[in-house]
């Protein structure tokens, strides 16, 4: 249960925690994934206080392991600390995604500052299917971007990685949706088809070596996926 609005006609408790039980319990990485996932669907909407012991009974691991979950999205700033409870609020809001786009930008502009070689870097990890499962698809184009993000951060520490991921990857993956804009009235400032093209001039650039043009186009991308406000 939890405190505030209830939303849960879009899902039902335990639905996609069922996915993983067939295995071993979730990571903290995966839970928050699955708590982002809610969020989407409008289970659990700006507001709502997320009840600790629920989570983790639904997902079958301790109530540590969704504490480290919800720090990981509280870094992110997608919840907050309820001063009188001490739980944990969601407080995404329409324009988040495009906070952390500029957050990416951050990122994106130290990759450059490092002019790596993109056919000298590793495959990156496979993107979570966890997402893919309930039925949520990312938009072409920023799908395309989050893949080059994962290839280009394999330049950074991995503690610098895990940081983006949780951070920053993830949460767009999931809030960047189809399914969490419609849910949260998200509309993005320009369309698809030009966000693409913005995309592929990224790729271009960073194969060409050309690193200064990455981080502005970035930047472009994240007014263009922000919310549309006319």
């Amino acid at each position: 249960m939890m405190t505030g609005t209830t939303h849960a006609t879009t899902t039902g408790p335990g639905a996609h925690a069922a996915v993983l039980r067939l295995g071993t319990p979730p990571s903290a990485d995966e839970v928050a994934e699955l708590l982002l996932v809610d969020v989407a669907v409008g289970r659990w909407m700006p507001g709502d206080e997320i009840d600790v012991p629920a989570a983790a009974a639904e997902h079958e691991v301790t109530e540590a392991v969704v504490r480290l979950a919800l720090h990981d999205l509280r870094r992110a700033g997608l919840t907050s600390t309820n001063p009188f409870t001490g739980g944990s609020v969601v407080v995404w809001h329409r324009r988040h995604n495009e906070v952390l786009m500029r957050r990416l930008v951050g990122v994106v502009a130290v990759v450059a500052g490092r002019r790596p070689s993109l056919e000298d870097l590793p495959e990156p990890a496979r993107a979570s299917s966890a997402v893919a499962r309930r039925g949520l698809v990312l938009p072409a184009d920023l799908a395309h971007l989050l893949d080059l993000v994962r290839l280009l951060v394999l330049v950074l520490p991995e503690a610098s990685r895990r940081q983006v991921r949780t951070e920053i990857v993830t949460p767009l993956s999931v809030l960047g949706t189809t399914t969490a804009m419609r849910v949260h009235g998200v509309v993005p400032a320009i369309s698809d088809d030009v966000r693409g093209v913005i995309v592929d001039l990224v790729e271009v650039a960073a194969h060409y070596g050309e690193w200064d043009d990455v981080p502005v186009l970035v930047a472009d991308y994240a007014v263009a996926l922000g919310p549309d406000e006319r």
